[in-house]
């Protein structure tokens, strides 16, 4: 994963050195990164997580290559205000499999504004720009109108609807010679 920038944001690539400035806590995070950190910018499932996430990037070197995604600063604001997951699917030994599968959070704050589009499509464009990278996946709880309207916005289609997740998908176009 490299840096990448929209509009109106920065996309940092969520590396290890990164994720374990994230687990010292947000004022360890914010001198790491030379940027204002909300209290916020991450849902709770992610920070009881990153020792987990941290582990799994010494572990795994093409997660590593990738980080755990991108953390999403607001340009004009100096400001962390959310992240972009992106976890590499291994096969059965361990290997890539070409996908990928995304998710993403906002700050509260900051919702409603576009953002959660900007980061994610930019993040996914990239991945699907990459040689490897094939296909990218999404879940999103049926219930939740904002991401399914998220997802549908950066070109998603939805592939599949389980009792509690819906699940959204996009392929690299085949190029035509």
């Amino acid at each position: 994963m490299e840096n990448l920038v929209t509009t109106r944001l920065y996309l940092v690539p969520f590396k290890l050195e990164i994720v374990k400035a994230a687990i010292m806590g947000n004022a360890e995070l914010a001198s790491f990164l030379g940027v204002t950190v909300l209290p916020d910018w991450y849902d709770e499932e992610l920070i009881q997580d990153l020792p987990f996430i941290a582990d799994i990037l010494c572990k795994y070197p093409f997660q590593s290559e990738w980080g755990w995604g991108s953390l999403v600063i607001h340009k004009a604001e100096n400001t962390l205000i959310g992240h972009v997951m992106v976890k590499v699917i291994p096969d059965s030994t361990g290997s890539p499999t070409g996908s990928l599968e995304i998710g993403y959070y906002i700050a509260p704050s900051y919702r409603q504004q576009g953002y959660a589009s900007e980061a994610t499509k930019a993040v996914i464009d990239w991945a699907l720009s990459q040689p490897s990278v094939q296909r990218v996946t999404a879940g999103c709880d049926p219930d939740n109108i904002a991401s399914k309207r998220v997802l549908e916005k950066i070109g998603m289609q939805l592939i599949e609807s389980r009792e509690k997740m819906l699940v959204w998908q996009l392929c690299k176009t085949a190029t035509v010679h």
